[in-house]
């Protein structure tokens, strides 16, 4: 049986309106440590030590947290909805995620919305690594109650992204609708892939968020599998170009 290396990852983003941190594997299991930072506080004591081996559940982000024996998750943007669903987006995509953020919320949620996309869409195509092997394409669909949402997804390195998700409340909790939307297309640009998200309907739009992250997970997951040896694709640049 062919084993595959894990594609895993730490990365900082710094501006002067966001200081944020990704860590992130696509096949689960343990994660690298978040690259060392004056704009977080180091852990101490025997957590130190441990730090620097991986990472450690964020301190205060109970919802978002999830450590089992195949992933790990925690993440804590000061954006609680954001937090929930990255959290999703992870759980289902088979993902092991740390992100822990600092932005300027009192301005609004726009900065920290965005840059925490670009840096986890960052850390997604410095992860793939050359896209050899890849599915590349994914679908994914996914209900939540009433709502049904739709996601496909091409690793193209061409990045295009359509979100139609239909919101009718300006907010859910305390995150700005149309920065879900904005945030995927972030995404999108970061990670170099075409994305298209709908939602088919739901009356809720917590519901038609959730679901939404959700068949983008499916998506993604399809779409990150590795052909191995002795498959059609292995080793190859699924392309006719050649290159991605």
């Amino acid at each position: 049986m062919t084993t595959l290396s894990r594609r895993t990852v730490s990365i900082s983003r710094i501006t002067n309106e966001t200081k944020i941190q990704v860590s992130l594997s696509l096949d689960g299991g343990a994660l690298l440590p978040f690259e060392e930072s004056d704009h977080f506080t180091a852990e101490s004591g025997e957590d130190a030590a441990a730090a620097k081996r991986g990472v450690l559940p964020i301190k205060n982000a109970p919802h978002a947290t999830q450590f089992t024996a195949t992933q790990q998750i925690t993440i804590s943007t000061g954006i609680g909805f954001l937090d929930h669903m990255l959290h999703a987006l992870a759980k289902h995509s088979g993902w092991s995620l740390a992100v822990r953020a600092r932005g300027d919320l009192y301005i609004d949620d726009h900065h920290t919305t965005e840059d925490t996309f670009l840096a986890l869409g960052t850390a997604f195509t410095n992860a793939l690594g050359a896209r050899a092997s890849l599915a590349r394409f994914g679908r994914g669909d996914a209900p939540l109650d009433e709502a049904l949402s739709w996601a496909v997804i091409d690793l193209s390195n061409r990045p295009y992204a359509v979100i139609d998700l239909g919101f009718k409340r300006e907010k859910i909790g305390d995150l700005s609708t149309e920065m879900i939307t904005h945030g995927l297309e972030s995404f999108a640009q970061a990670a170099g892939v075409t994305l298209h998200v709908g939602c088919s309907y739901g009356s809720n739009d917590h519901h038609r968020a959730e679901s939404a992250f959700k068949a983008l997970a499916v998506a993604v997951r399809t779409a990150c599998a590795r052909r191995v040896a002795g498959e059609v694709g292995a080793g190859d640049i699924v392309s006719t170009k050649g290159v991605l």
